[in-house]
């Protein structure tokens, strides 16, 4: 509209209807809190020509404008405020509001003069917009002029106003405009060239800090940080929604209630949405705002499916352009969501006042997503439906491939919103559950769910109509998480048999090679466990193949997960870090840093890295993933994540901690039945308890656990597949025998055992049993066959970097390896630059004393170390071998040893004679 006022030149000033103090700067009476944050922004942006606040109504919006506006002012800077209404759809009337807003600076609008032909001048809003601009040229002040609320004038003639006003004022001149929705102004051009800084509703919204800054305002900071956090997160930052919330409180302070119930529905929220939204809007938007927030998110092509309608993409255009608290989700605006507060707003109503219409919506937008392969929302909006049935139907023909693709948590949470009775119609739902509860350790769980499953399927085999090909396949699946349950309960014979006869060619798994692959993986492991190192790279080729068909990447660190242990057993490091490595940044690739996929691998490479002695990058793993490895995964992982973190804390002296940690994993053993997990934490703790010198303490653990008695105490029957585990057990009973001087047996075991694992060629057992003989050797006063044992140990680790199965192994080891390090035999030179390495990374050797006398009733050939003499003095003043080692924190077996040395030195066989003649040379008291 084009409207002119005529205006008489001498007359007076018309009267323009303007409400006194209407276009003044308005100075809010109560600030909500300093929008500091935004005030920076803006300042930031100070010289932009637009400012374009927009959102739906209660974020803040004027308020944010006040206060920019009042250190605006304060700089001097000229203010025109304009709050919009109905009457500034004429442009006419917003022209004449806007040359008022300007005060002092406003234009004359007559033009004093001659009458011309007794005629009056008549003056276009054009012609007044015009001048304005001319009088802010002449101002040679910053101005700002803030138009509020201008979705009042939205598609009006005034936006040629407001365009003109924009287009026309001089440099220096801001326009900051603040709307509820659109604007219909072309900003496109201002916005290509950076000359707009835009605000919505994310920028906006209160943050925590300045939600909790609200309440403190409000008296309200009794209200605990999770108390605001559930504010924040359910209001989204909305302001008057947090106002209205603090105002209930005020009234109700001790009611907990009010903030547990801070919803959509709570009564003053909703008479907002009643008063100041909904009721504002047409009746045929109002019917869409109801159904359409049944849908979580939506997009046109689903409204109009769900809804059964047309038109839906121009009735979410309208929705934004009134500002009705719909925010998209993406850039192209094509999915939208309510504010949850103003969605459960609408559902209420929805259920006030079309409650029969919701189930049929809700099926019919389950039927549309799972048309597009969405079966997530395909199954909630079943479920949110009611219709249970349904949501069984879509989560049971989807389970498998959302289990393929890594979805096992989700899967799991989606069946969990299904009655039992319901489940246990689905087989194949019910036995991906299992998978998942198998990978979380819970056996008797994916037991019971197993057998279910099997019931049904029989039912099925049993019914007229059996399709033969469905049950051929669950009686597969069933078959592989019987194999899985054996896998974690360690039942490795069961497992071997199980997974031979599901690869040997009878059964056709072409139609599921990741099946497949998950039987040729857990055949490995079967295999590896009893020493079965042969076919290793054969089973992880043929897995990997199989896996690579169905395209899972995940699966591919599962397998990982099972060569690397085999690789590092067989001593092939190298290949192991490569194997291990590659796994971890994959996991890393398919699922991020911080799942507990990359545990899968994790754990056992930062095992591998320990042994290598590289303790920082051991460390940097296992602090990082050790709070994920339960979550779900291997039994591995959990053996080397527990294991290398007590080693470590050993490592910086923490023993206490890591006695904690071993008792953290036996207990978590002890609760899922895994059996090896909590052999692996028992033999680890006893092996600390006897290097702390406490033997009588070990040999009840032992007893208290069951390991003296296990039947890997020996070799004798030849027949039974002996397993790591054993192994495990085997190497702590000799070590209980060693610290009983019962160094014979002992020795008979440990020899028997090394044979066995060194014919197995698996090198890792057969440094740690070389070691051990090694040590009982010395212990026996066996010097040679010591330094041989030990020399074979350095040469089969040496290529393999297994340097802290020397370090860890402590005295006499330590003091043999120095030994042999000084030695200038030929024998030694073989494992030299291992053996040096290894030499340095040893504790600095304790203080010598050269003792070599001349005098033949007291010649000492040799030093003796101050560990020497401090185990001599307390011989001499009457203590026990087992006494000193309690002292010392010493095996017995070591004290005996140290003895052994001075003897050496001493050339006598004697104790007391040798404490005699060291306390003559006053080494003593």
């Amino acid at each position: 509209m084009n409207m002119t006022m005529p205006v008489e030149a001498e007359a007076p000033k018309p009267d323009l209807g303007l409400p006194h103090g209407r276009s003044s700067i308005r100075v809010p009476r109560q600030v909500l809190i300093e929008r500091s944050r935004l005030l920076r922004l803006l300042e930031d942006r100070d010289a932009v020509r637009i400012v374009l606040l927009k959102a739906p109504a209660g974020y803040g919006k004027t308020g944010i404008l006040q206060q920019w506006a009042g250190r605006c002012g304060s700089k001097g800077d000229l203010m025109a405020w304009l709050t919009l209404d109905s009457r500034d759809s004429d442009p006419m009337y917003f022209a004449l509001h806007l040359n008022a807003a300007l005060g002092e600076y406003a234009v004359a609008i007559e033009e004093p003069g001659a009458r011309i032909s007794g005629s009056m001048r008549f003056y276009g809003w054009q012609a007044i917009i015009q001048r304005i601009c001319d009088r802010l040229t002449e101002v040679g002040r910053r101005c700002r002029i803030v138009l509020d609320d201008v979705q009042n004038t939205a598609g009006s003639p005034t936006n040629d106003c407001i365009r003109m006003l924009i287009a026309d004022t001089p440099p220096g001149t801001q326009v900051l405009i603040a709307t509820r929705g659109e604007t219909g102004l072309p900003l496109g051009s201002i916005r290509a060239h950076e000359e707009m800084f835009e605000l919505g509703m994310d920028e906006l919204r209160f943050v925590a800090d300045e939600t909790q800054s609200y309440l403190r305002s409000r008296n309200q900071g009794v209200i605990s940080e999770e108390q605001v956090q559930l504010l924040q997160d359910r209001s989204e930052g909305w302001i008057v929604g947090l106002k209205l919330l603090s105002m209930a409180l005020l009234l109700e302070p001790e009611n907990q209630r009010i903030l547990e119930s801070f919803t959509g529905q709570r009564r003053e929220i909703a008479e907002f949405f009643v008063e100041d939204v909904f009721s504002r809007q047409s009746e045929d938007l109002q019917d869409f705002l109801l159904r359409s927030s049944l849908l979580d998110r939506f997009c046109p092509a689903l409204c109009d499916a769900a809804l059964e309608i047309t038109g839906s993409a121009e009735l979410i255009d309208r929705c934004e352009a009134a500002g009705l608290f719909v925010q998209p989700l993406d850039q192209v605006r094509n999915w939208y969501r309510y504010h949850p507060l103003f969605a459960t707003f609408l559902r209420r109503q929805m259920q006030d006042r079309i409650p029969d219409a919701a189930p049929a919506i809700f099926r019919r937008a389950a039927k549309w997503f799972g048309a597009l392969g969405n079966h997530v929302e395909a199954f909630d909006c079943a479920i949110s439906g009611q219709d249970p049935m349904l949501a069984a139907d879509i989560l049971d023909a989807n389970c498998d491939a959302m289990f393929a693709a890594g979805l096992q948590p989700t899967v799991q949470a989606m069946a969990a919103k299904l009655p039992a009775h319901i489940q246990a119609l689905y087989p194949r739902l019910m036995l991906s559950l299992a998978w998942r509860l198998v990978a979380q350790w819970r056996l008797a769980e994916a037991r019971g769910i197993v057998a279910v499953a099997v019931r049904r399927i029989d039912e099925m085999e049993r019914s007229s109509d059996c399709d033969r090909t469905l049950v051929d396949g669950l009686r597969h699946v069933v078959a592989h998480r019987e194999s899985q349950i054996a896998h974690t309960a360690y039942q490795l014979e069961t497992l071997e048999a199980q997974c031979q006869a599901m690869t040997d060619g009878s059964h056709d798994l072409a139609a599921n090679p990741y099946l497949m692959g998950s039987f040729q993986n857990s055949l490995q492991y079967a295999q590896r466990e009893q020493y079965k190192l042969a076919k290793i790279d054969r089973l992880d080729a043929d897995a990997r193949e199989q896996v690579a068909r169905t395209g899972v990447d995940h699966g591919r660190v599962f397998i990982a997960a099972i060569t690397g242990p085999s690789l590092l057993l067989k001593g092939q490091t190298a290949r192991a870090r490569t194997v291990l490595e590659e796994a971890l940044e994959l996991a890393r690739d398919v699922a991020g840093r911080d799942d507990p996929l990359g545990a899968v691998v994790a754990t056992s490479l930062a095992a591998l890295h320990y042994e290598c002695n590289e303790i920082d990058k051991a460390r940097s793993l296992i602090d990082h993933y050790l709070p994920l490895m339960t979550s779900a995964g291997l039994i591995d992982q959990l053996i080397n994540g527990w294991l290398t973190k007590a080693r470590l804390h050993l490592h910086d002296d923490e023993v206490d901690a890591a006695l904690a940690v071993l008792e953290s994993a036996s207990e978590f053993a002890s609760r899922h039945e895994l059996d090896r997990l909590r052999v692996a934490a028992n033999t680890e703790h006893l092996r600390i308890l006897l290097k702390l010198g406490r033997p009588d303490d070990a040999a009840r653990f032992a007893r208290r656990r069951g390991l003296s008695s296990h039947r890997a105490a020996s070799l004798t029957r030849s027949q039974y597949k002996y397993t790591t585990l054993d192994g495990a057990v085997a190497l702590a009973n000799c070590r209980l025998l060693a610290a009983d001087d019962r160094f014979g047996d002992a020795l008979i075991l440990a020899r028997q055992w090394r044979t066995f694992v060194t014919a197995a060629q698996a090198v890792h057992a057969a440094v740690e049993w070389d070691i051990m003989v090694a040590e009982l050797l010395m212990l026996s006063g066996e010097r040679l066959g010591a330094q041989r044992a030990l020399q074979q140990a350095l040469a089969k680790a040496g290529p393999a970097r297994f340097i802290r199965r020397f370090i860890d192994a402590g005295e006499p080891i330590a003091g043999m390896m120095r030994q042999l390090a000084q030695a200038e035999a030929p024998q030694a030179n073989a494992s030299d630059p291992f053996l040096a390495e290894v030499v340095a990374c040893l504790e600095p050797v304790e203080e010598e004393i050269d003792l070599e006398s001349e005098e033949e009733d007291i010649a000492i050939c040799g030093r003796i170390t101050s560990r020497e003499i401090e185990i001599l003095t307390m011989a001499g003043a009457g203590m026990l071998n087992r006494q000193i080692g309690e002292r010392l924190g010493l095996t017995e077996g070591t004290v005996k040893w140290y003895l052994q040395q001075v003897y050496d030195k001493v050339g006598i066989r004697n104790r007391r004679l040798v404490v005699a003649r060291v306390r003559r040379l006053g080494l003593i008291p």
